[in-house]
C-alpha cells in the first residue's frame, strides 16, 4: 500500500480505509507542520495547528474534488486552520492581558488603600486617648454618635464634639505635611 499513488490513497481513505488515510497523513505531515511553524513561529502552536489540520482532513476528505492537487488543497486547509488558530489565540491573549491588567489595578488599589488605612490608623493612634476611642468607635466600627455615647458612657453631644475634634486634628496633621 506504501507504493500507491496519492489519488489511489485518497479514494481508499474516502472508502474508510484507515491505513490509506494514515499513509496520507505520514506523507503530508512534514509539509503541514512546516507551513504551520512558519505561520506561528512556535513548535507547540505548530503542533496544535498540524493536529487540527489532520482532524479536519479526516472529516473533509470527501470534499476533495480533484480540481487541484491534494497538496494545494492541503495548503488551503492548513493556512485557513492557522488563521483560525491565530484569531482564537489573539482573543484568548486579549482576555488574558485584560485579566492581568485588571488584577494589577486591583492589587495597586488594594496596596494604596492598605497604605492609606495604615497611615490613618497611625494618625488616629497619635490622638489623645478620648479622641482616639471616639474615632475608633465612630469611624472604625461604624457606630453612630448615640451608640458610641452609650459605649463610652457620655453624652451624645460629647461624641459629636470629639468627632469634630478628630477631624480638625487630622486636617491639621495633613496641613503640616503629614501625608496619608
Amino acid at each position: 500500500m506504501e507504493n500507491l499513488k496519492e489519488l489511489e490513497l485518497i479514494k481508499l481513505a474516502r472508502d474508510g480505509d484507515a491505513v490509506a488515510f494514515e499513509i496520507l497523513v505520514e506523507r503530508s505531515y512534514l509539509l503541514v507542520y512546516k507551513i504551520s511553524y512558519k505561520w506561528c513561529g512556535t513548535k507547540e502552536d505548530a503542533e496544535d495547528i498540524t493536529q487540527e489540520v489532520f482532524m479536519k482532513l479526516s472529516k473533509n476528505i470527501f470534499s476533495f474534488k480533484e480540481e487541484s492537487t491534494f497538496q494545494t488543497w492541503l495548503y488551503r486547509i492548513t493556512i485557513n486552520t492557522a488563521k483560525d488558530f491565530t484569531r482564537k489565540n489573539a482573543r484568548k491573549q486579549k482576555k488574558e492581558t485584560a485579566y492581568i491588567e485588571e488584577k494589577r489595578t486591583i492589587m495597586n488599589q488594594y496596596q494604596k488603600e492598605t497604605f492609606l488605612t495604615e497611615k490613618l490608623h497611625q494618625m488616629i493612634g497619635n490622638l489623645p486617648y478620648k479622641l482616639k476611642e471616639t474615632a475608633l468607635l465612630v469611624f472604625g466600627e461604624g457606630m453612630n454618635h448615640k451608640e458610641a455615647a452609650a459605649v463610652l458612657n457620655c453624652a451624645e453631644k460629647t461624641i459629636s464634639w470629639r468627632v469634630f475634634q478628630v477631624k480638625k486634628e487630622l486636617k491639621r496633621n495633613l496641613e503640616r505635611g503629614e501625608s496619608i
